[in-house]
Protein backbone atom coordinates (compact mmCIF):
# COMPACT_ATOMS: atom_id res chain seq x y z
CA UNK A 1 0.00 0.00 0.00
CA UNK A 2 1.47 3.36 -1.06
CA UNK A 3 2.17 5.91 1.69
CA UNK A 4 -0.19 8.92 1.80
CA UNK A 5 0.88 12.00 -0.11
CA UNK A 6 1.48 15.17 1.93
CA UNK A 7 0.04 18.34 0.43
CA UNK A 8 1.80 21.57 1.28
CA UNK A 9 -0.47 24.58 1.93
CA UNK A 10 0.43 28.23 1.99
CA UNK A 11 -0.01 30.52 4.96
CA UNK A 12 -3.63 31.40 5.72
CA UNK A 13 -4.81 34.81 4.57
CA UNK A 14 -5.67 37.09 7.48
CA UNK A 15 -8.60 39.41 6.82
CA UNK A 16 -8.34 42.66 8.80
CA UNK A 17 -11.20 43.32 11.17
CA UNK A 18 -11.82 46.73 9.59
CA UNK A 19 -12.81 45.10 6.26
CA UNK A 20 -15.45 42.88 7.86
CA UNK A 21 -17.26 45.71 9.65
CA UNK A 22 -19.10 48.55 7.97
CA UNK A 23 -16.97 51.67 7.83
CA UNK A 24 -17.79 54.47 10.21
CA UNK A 25 -18.71 57.89 8.91
CA UNK A 26 -15.55 59.86 8.38
CA UNK A 27 -15.20 63.60 8.70
CA UNK A 28 -13.97 65.87 5.98
CA UNK A 29 -10.57 65.01 4.51
CA UNK A 30 -9.54 68.66 4.51
CA UNK A 31 -6.79 69.62 6.98
CA UNK A 32 -8.14 70.72 10.39
CA UNK A 33 -6.87 74.30 9.97
CA UNK A 34 -8.64 74.62 6.63
CA UNK A 35 -11.88 73.27 8.07
CA UNK A 36 -11.57 75.66 11.01
CA UNK A 37 -11.15 78.60 8.65
CA UNK A 38 -14.11 77.46 6.55
CA UNK A 39 -16.19 77.08 9.70
CA UNK A 40 -15.39 80.62 10.81
CA UNK A 41 -16.19 82.10 7.38
CA UNK A 42 -19.44 80.13 7.11
CA UNK A 43 -20.47 81.17 10.60
CA UNK A 44 -19.95 84.88 9.86
CA UNK A 45 -21.56 84.71 6.44
CA UNK A 46 -24.58 82.71 7.57
CA UNK A 47 -25.11 84.87 10.63
CA UNK A 48 -24.95 88.03 8.53
CA UNK A 49 -27.41 86.66 5.97
CA UNK A 50 -29.88 85.50 8.61
CA UNK A 51 -29.65 88.85 10.41
CA UNK A 52 -30.38 90.69 7.15
CA UNK A 53 -33.45 88.54 6.49
CA UNK A 54 -34.67 89.02 10.06
CA UNK A 55 -34.31 92.80 9.85
CA UNK A 56 -36.12 92.93 6.50
CA UNK A 57 -39.13 91.02 7.77
CA UNK A 58 -39.32 92.06 11.42
CA UNK A 59 -37.75 95.50 11.41
CA UNK A 60 -34.47 96.62 12.91
CA UNK A 61 -35.53 96.80 16.57
CA UNK A 62 -31.98 96.33 17.79
CA UNK A 63 -30.80 99.28 15.72
CA UNK A 64 -33.01 101.56 17.80
CA UNK A 65 -31.40 100.56 21.10
CA UNK A 66 -27.84 99.84 19.91
CA UNK A 67 -24.91 102.19 20.37
CA UNK A 68 -24.16 104.47 17.43
CA UNK A 69 -20.70 105.57 16.28
CA UNK A 70 -19.80 109.03 17.54
CA UNK A 71 -20.03 111.19 14.43
CA UNK A 72 -18.32 114.08 16.21
CA UNK A 73 -15.17 112.09 16.70
CA UNK A 74 -13.29 109.49 14.69
CA UNK A 75 -16.17 107.40 13.36
CA UNK A 76 -14.13 104.49 11.90
CA UNK A 77 -12.30 104.09 15.21
CA UNK A 78 -15.52 104.11 17.24
CA UNK A 79 -17.11 101.62 14.87
CA UNK A 80 -14.08 99.37 15.26
CA UNK A 81 -14.44 99.38 19.05
CA UNK A 82 -18.10 98.42 18.68
CA UNK A 83 -17.54 95.57 16.24
CA UNK A 84 -14.17 94.18 17.36
CA UNK A 85 -15.42 92.56 20.61
CA UNK A 86 -18.27 90.85 18.77
CA UNK A 87 -15.95 89.56 16.06
CA UNK A 88 -13.43 88.41 18.66
CA UNK A 89 -16.09 86.54 20.59
CA UNK A 90 -17.29 84.74 17.47
CA UNK A 91 -13.73 83.73 16.67
CA UNK A 92 -13.32 82.41 20.22
CA UNK A 93 -16.56 80.41 19.98
CA UNK A 94 -15.50 78.73 16.74
CA UNK A 95 -11.94 78.05 17.88
CA UNK A 96 -12.78 76.78 21.37
CA UNK A 97 -15.64 74.66 20.10
CA UNK A 98 -13.29 73.08 17.59
CA UNK A 99 -10.46 72.63 20.12
CA UNK A 100 -12.82 71.03 22.65
CA UNK A 101 -14.16 68.62 19.99
CA UNK A 102 -17.77 69.80 20.23
CA UNK A 103 -20.09 68.51 17.53
CA UNK A 104 -23.17 70.37 16.27
CA UNK A 105 -25.31 69.17 19.19
CA UNK A 106 -22.79 70.30 21.82
CA UNK A 107 -22.17 73.69 20.23
CA UNK A 108 -25.92 74.24 19.78
CA UNK A 109 -26.53 73.65 23.48
CA UNK A 110 -23.64 75.92 24.45
CA UNK A 111 -24.78 78.67 22.08
CA UNK A 112 -28.34 78.48 23.41
CA UNK A 113 -27.12 78.62 27.00
CA UNK A 114 -24.86 81.60 26.26
CA UNK A 115 -27.56 83.61 24.43
CA UNK A 116 -30.50 83.15 26.80
CA UNK A 117 -29.36 85.96 29.18
CA UNK A 118 -29.14 88.46 26.32
CA UNK A 119 -32.52 87.48 24.89
CA UNK A 120 -34.12 87.75 28.33
CA UNK A 121 -32.55 91.20 28.77
CA UNK A 122 -34.01 92.40 25.46
CA UNK A 123 -37.55 91.19 26.09
CA UNK A 124 -37.72 92.12 29.79
CA UNK A 125 -35.90 95.46 29.98
CA UNK A 126 -35.70 96.84 26.41
CA UNK A 127 -39.22 96.22 25.12
CA UNK A 128 -38.02 94.09 22.17
CA UNK A 129 -40.84 91.92 20.84
CA UNK A 130 -40.58 88.19 21.61
CA UNK A 131 -40.71 87.23 17.95
CA UNK A 132 -37.69 89.42 17.13
CA UNK A 133 -35.73 88.15 20.14
CA UNK A 134 -36.60 84.54 19.25
CA UNK A 135 -35.49 85.07 15.65
CA UNK A 136 -32.15 86.47 16.82
CA UNK A 137 -31.76 83.52 19.19
CA UNK A 138 -32.47 80.96 16.45
CA UNK A 139 -30.12 82.77 14.05
CA UNK A 140 -27.22 82.39 16.49
CA UNK A 141 -27.79 78.65 16.82
CA UNK A 142 -28.21 77.97 13.10
CA UNK A 143 -25.17 80.05 12.16
CA UNK A 144 -22.84 77.87 14.25
CA UNK A 145 -24.65 74.52 14.27
CA UNK A 146 -25.12 74.07 10.52
CA UNK A 147 -21.46 74.62 9.51
CA UNK A 148 -20.32 72.42 12.39
CA UNK A 149 -22.67 69.66 11.23
CA UNK A 150 -21.16 69.81 7.74
CA UNK A 151 -17.51 69.88 8.85
CA UNK A 152 -17.40 67.68 11.94
CA UNK A 153 -18.88 64.19 12.56
CA UNK A 154 -21.14 63.48 15.50
CA UNK A 155 -19.36 62.63 18.74
CA UNK A 156 -19.65 59.25 20.43
CA UNK A 157 -21.73 60.78 23.23
CA UNK A 158 -24.42 62.02 20.83
CA UNK A 159 -24.38 59.00 18.52
CA UNK A 160 -26.88 56.39 19.69
CA UNK A 161 -25.23 53.73 17.50
CA UNK A 162 -22.07 53.80 19.61
CA UNK A 163 -22.44 51.85 22.88
CA UNK A 164 -21.82 53.63 26.17
CA UNK A 165 -22.10 52.26 29.67
CA UNK A 166 -24.82 54.74 30.69
CA UNK A 167 -26.52 55.16 27.34
CA UNK A 168 -29.82 54.17 28.96
CA UNK A 169 -29.60 57.26 31.20
CA UNK A 170 -28.99 59.53 28.25
CA UNK A 171 -32.03 58.09 26.47
CA UNK A 172 -34.24 58.07 29.56
CA UNK A 173 -37.20 60.46 29.28
CA UNK A 174 -37.51 60.55 33.06
CA UNK A 175 -33.91 61.71 33.48
CA UNK A 176 -34.33 64.27 30.69
CA UNK A 177 -37.54 65.78 32.05
CA UNK A 178 -36.52 65.83 35.70
CA UNK A 179 -33.04 67.22 35.03
CA UNK A 180 -34.41 69.89 32.70
CA UNK A 181 -37.04 70.96 35.22
CA UNK A 182 -34.39 71.05 37.94
CA UNK A 183 -32.29 73.47 35.88
CA UNK A 184 -35.35 75.58 35.04
CA UNK A 185 -36.22 75.75 38.74
CA UNK A 186 -32.74 76.96 39.62
CA UNK A 187 -32.82 79.70 36.97
CA UNK A 188 -36.30 80.81 38.04
CA UNK A 189 -35.35 81.03 41.73
CA UNK A 190 -32.12 82.97 41.07
CA UNK A 191 -33.46 85.39 38.44
CA UNK A 192 -36.85 85.92 40.08
CA UNK A 193 -35.20 86.58 43.45
CA UNK A 194 -32.79 89.07 41.86
CA UNK A 195 -35.73 90.97 40.32
CA UNK A 196 -38.17 90.91 43.24
CA UNK A 197 -35.54 92.00 45.75
CA UNK A 198 -34.64 94.93 43.51
CA UNK A 199 -30.97 93.98 43.32
CA UNK A 200 -30.95 93.33 39.58
CA UNK A 201 -33.14 96.29 38.62
CA UNK A 202 -31.14 98.71 40.78
CA UNK A 203 -27.90 97.48 39.27
CA UNK A 204 -29.20 97.88 35.71
CA UNK A 205 -30.47 101.39 36.45
CA UNK A 206 -27.01 102.40 37.66
CA UNK A 207 -25.11 100.95 34.70
CA UNK A 208 -27.46 101.10 31.70
CA UNK A 209 -30.36 102.96 30.13
CA UNK A 210 -33.29 100.61 30.60
CA UNK A 211 -36.28 101.24 28.35
CA UNK A 212 -38.98 99.64 30.50
CA UNK A 213 -39.47 97.77 33.79
CA UNK A 214 -43.07 96.69 33.21
CA UNK A 215 -42.28 93.14 31.96
CA UNK A 216 -39.90 92.64 34.89
CA UNK A 217 -42.48 93.71 37.48
CA UNK A 218 -45.13 91.55 35.80
CA UNK A 219 -42.98 88.42 35.98
CA UNK A 220 -44.41 85.35 37.70
CA UNK A 221 -42.57 82.09 38.45
CA UNK A 222 -44.72 80.00 36.04
CA UNK A 223 -44.31 82.54 33.25
CA UNK A 224 -40.58 82.78 33.84
CA UNK A 225 -40.30 78.98 33.88
CA UNK A 226 -41.91 78.85 30.45
CA UNK A 227 -39.44 81.44 29.11
CA UNK A 228 -36.46 79.58 30.57
CA UNK A 229 -37.51 76.08 29.53
CA UNK A 230 -35.04 76.03 26.64
CA UNK A 231 -32.28 77.30 28.92
CA UNK A 232 -32.92 74.39 31.29
CA UNK A 233 -32.84 71.89 28.44
CA UNK A 234 -29.58 73.32 27.07
CA UNK A 235 -28.06 73.26 30.56
CA UNK A 236 -28.99 69.63 30.99
CA UNK A 237 -27.54 68.69 27.59
CA UNK A 238 -24.31 70.60 28.02
CA UNK A 239 -23.55 69.90 31.69
CA UNK A 240 -25.16 66.61 32.65
CA UNK A 241 -24.95 64.52 29.47
CA UNK A 242 -21.13 64.65 29.15
CA UNK A 243 -20.79 63.86 32.86
CA UNK A 244 -22.99 60.79 32.49
CA UNK A 245 -21.14 59.70 29.37
CA UNK A 246 -17.75 60.16 31.05
CA UNK A 247 -18.44 57.45 33.63
CA UNK A 248 -15.96 54.67 32.87
CA UNK A 249 -16.99 51.04 32.62
CA UNK A 250 -16.41 48.95 35.74
CA UNK A 251 -13.82 46.76 34.06
CA UNK A 252 -11.98 49.76 32.60
CA UNK A 253 -11.17 51.43 35.89
CA UNK A 254 -7.50 51.47 36.77
CA UNK A 255 -6.35 51.63 40.39
CA UNK A 256 -4.93 55.01 41.31
CA UNK A 257 -1.37 55.16 42.48
CA UNK A 258 -1.06 55.91 46.20
CA UNK A 259 -0.14 59.51 46.98
CA UNK A 260 3.15 59.93 48.82
CA UNK A 261 3.49 63.42 50.27
CA UNK A 262 7.20 62.89 50.90
CA UNK A 263 8.10 62.26 47.24
CA UNK A 264 5.33 64.12 45.40
CA UNK A 265 6.17 67.31 43.52
CA UNK A 266 4.08 70.49 43.56
CA UNK A 267 1.80 69.64 40.58
CA UNK A 268 1.09 66.17 42.03
CA UNK A 269 0.30 67.66 45.43
CA UNK A 270 -1.97 70.29 43.91
CA UNK A 271 -3.80 67.67 41.82
CA UNK A 272 -4.26 65.37 44.83
CA UNK A 273 -5.68 68.12 47.03
CA UNK A 274 -7.80 70.06 44.53
CA UNK A 275 -8.49 67.77 41.57
CA UNK A 276 -8.93 64.39 43.22
CA UNK A 277 -12.42 63.76 41.83
CA UNK A 278 -13.98 61.06 39.74
CA UNK A 279 -13.89 61.35 35.97
CA UNK A 280 -17.60 62.20 35.96
CA UNK A 281 -17.17 65.05 38.44
CA UNK A 282 -14.12 66.44 36.64
CA UNK A 283 -16.07 66.49 33.37
CA UNK A 284 -18.97 68.27 35.03
CA UNK A 285 -16.63 70.90 36.51
CA UNK A 286 -14.99 71.49 33.13
CA UNK A 287 -18.35 71.85 31.37
CA UNK A 288 -19.59 74.28 34.03
CA UNK A 289 -16.45 76.40 33.69
CA UNK A 290 -16.78 76.48 29.88
CA UNK A 291 -20.47 77.40 30.09
CA UNK A 292 -19.75 80.17 32.61
CA UNK A 293 -16.99 81.63 30.42
CA UNK A 294 -19.20 81.66 27.35
CA UNK A 295 -22.11 83.21 29.25
CA UNK A 296 -19.78 85.91 30.56
CA UNK A 297 -18.25 86.60 27.16
CA UNK A 298 -21.42 86.60 25.07
CA UNK A 299 -23.58 88.52 27.55
CA UNK A 300 -20.90 91.14 28.18
CA UNK A 301 -20.23 91.73 24.49
CA UNK A 302 -23.90 91.82 23.48
CA UNK A 303 -25.16 93.87 26.44
CA UNK A 304 -22.30 96.36 26.10
CA UNK A 305 -23.44 97.08 22.54
CA UNK A 306 -26.74 98.49 23.88
CA UNK A 307 -27.12 102.24 24.27
CA UNK A 308 -26.09 103.56 27.68
CA UNK A 309 -24.65 100.30 29.01
CA UNK A 310 -21.13 100.31 30.43
CA UNK A 311 -18.76 97.36 30.76
CA UNK A 312 -19.47 96.92 34.48
CA UNK A 313 -23.20 96.70 33.85
CA UNK A 314 -22.82 94.21 31.01
CA UNK A 315 -20.49 91.93 32.96
CA UNK A 316 -22.43 92.30 36.22
CA UNK A 317 -25.70 91.27 34.57
CA UNK A 318 -24.07 88.08 33.30
CA UNK A 319 -22.99 87.24 36.87
CA UNK A 320 -26.57 86.41 37.87
CA UNK A 321 -26.82 83.82 35.13
CA UNK A 322 -23.39 82.42 35.87
CA UNK A 323 -24.41 81.93 39.50
CA UNK A 324 -27.49 79.97 38.40
CA UNK A 325 -25.38 77.84 36.05
CA UNK A 326 -22.88 77.01 38.80
CA UNK A 327 -25.74 75.99 41.10
CA UNK A 328 -27.05 73.70 38.36
CA UNK A 329 -23.61 72.15 38.06
CA UNK A 330 -23.57 71.53 41.82
CA UNK A 331 -26.95 69.82 41.67
CA UNK A 332 -25.83 67.65 38.77
CA UNK A 333 -22.87 66.35 40.76
CA UNK A 334 -25.44 64.45 42.79
CA UNK A 335 -27.98 63.81 40.04
CA UNK A 336 -25.40 62.39 37.64
CA UNK A 337 -23.96 59.93 40.15
CA UNK A 338 -24.48 56.73 38.14
CA UNK A 339 -21.52 54.90 39.65
CA UNK A 340 -23.24 53.88 42.87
Amino acid sequence: MAPPTLIERGSPTVVPASTSAPPLRQGSKLPPRVRLLILFVLNLGLHSALLTVTNNFLGNELGQIAKKPDRKGDEPLDLFYLLAPRLGYKLAVVWLGWWLNYDFFDISSLTALANVPYVYLLTTFYDVTPITATALFVNEIIAIALPTYLLRPRSALNNNKIPLRNRYLLKSHQVTYSSTLLAVGVYVVVIYSAITTGQLTSFLIAHSEITTFVPAYDETPPGMALKLLLAGYATKNFLLNPAIGATAASDAATPAEPFNAATANLPQTFKHNFWNFSRRTRTLIKQTVVASIFILGNTTVRAYSLEGTDAVGAAGYSGVWILATIICGGWYVWVGDAES
